[in-house]
């Protein structure tokens, strides 16, 4: 039931655009050529697309360049804290491994938690 009211819709559309489409022929055909109504149109859209970009490039981008640029310098000293503070870590992670390996290399009987190797565990003592 449901499809046979869209199809009822759609069919109503096309005879809607075809009654439309055929009210307008007489003006279309009659310059006598239709490519020249066609090119008349085409010049006026492109009359308003040269006007539409020129009021974007006047109004718009100003505005935008601004904030992306203000945005931008934002992102990058974000984005160069956190490679500060990775860098820091990874230093301060290899700085770790490196002397729990010294101090198991100059005290090799203590436990000194040595992070190079694993943990030892009550059950295998």
């Amino acid at each position: 039931m449901r499809e046979r009211g869209f199809t009822k819709y759609i069919v109503i559309i096309i005879v809607i655009l075809v009654v439309v489409f055929l009210s307008q022929r007489a003006y279309l055909f009659k310059k006598g050529n239709t490519f020249t109504f066609v090119s008349d149109a085409m010049s006026q859209a492109q009359a308003y697309l040269a006007k539409g970009s020129g009021w974007v490039s006047d109004n718009v981008f100003p505005k935008i360049s601004g904030e992306v640029q203000k945005r931008g310098d934002m992102i990058k000293s974000e984005v160069n804290k956190e490679k500060e503070k990775v860098s820091e870590n990874i230093g301060e992670k290899i700085q770790n491994y490196f002397s729990g390996i010294a101090d198991s290399v100059l005290h090799p009987g203590e436990n000194n938690n040595c992070q190079s190797q694993p943990a030892e565990t009550s059950a295998s003592q």
